[in-house]
């Protein structure tokens, strides 16, 4: 199916190091997913076999990507390379909503998730 709505779309945890809610599009060679972490929420350090680039909706959090950190705000994008360990967490009071794009890989999409599931 071509068209997706995210609001149309059931949340669940996609990735064992956070603790965020999302839906997942599982393309032939990219995913997207919408997630969203409550507040003080995380996503444990950890790395991927894919490239990662995420777009902060709404919401604020600290982030770390290798050595760098940054508190990020809607309209930020965070650029994660194949590998890097990442983490984050709502510092903010509200959600905390992001669009994770990532090419497939061997360790992504979790093997459970079909195109379209979620």
């Amino acid at each position: 199916m071509p068209f997706y709505r995210w609001d149309e779309m059931s949340r669940k945890n996609l990735a064992a190091p956070s603790d965020s809610e999302g839906s997942i599009i599982i393309g032939d060679h990219v995913t997207l997913n919408r997630s969203v972490s409550q507040p003080g929420k995380v996503a444990r350090p950890h790395f991927h076999g894919c490239e990662q680039l995420i777009n902060v909706v709404s919401g604020s959090a600290w982030f770390r990507v290798g050595d760098d950190e940054k508190d990020v705000t809607a309209g930020d994008i965070i650029h994660i390379p194949i590998g890097v360990e990442h983490e984050f967490k709502n510092t903010g009071d509200g959600e905390f909503i992001y669009l994770s794009f990532k090419n497939i890989s061997e360790d992504w999409p979790p093997p459970s998730d079909l195109p379209g599931d979620s």
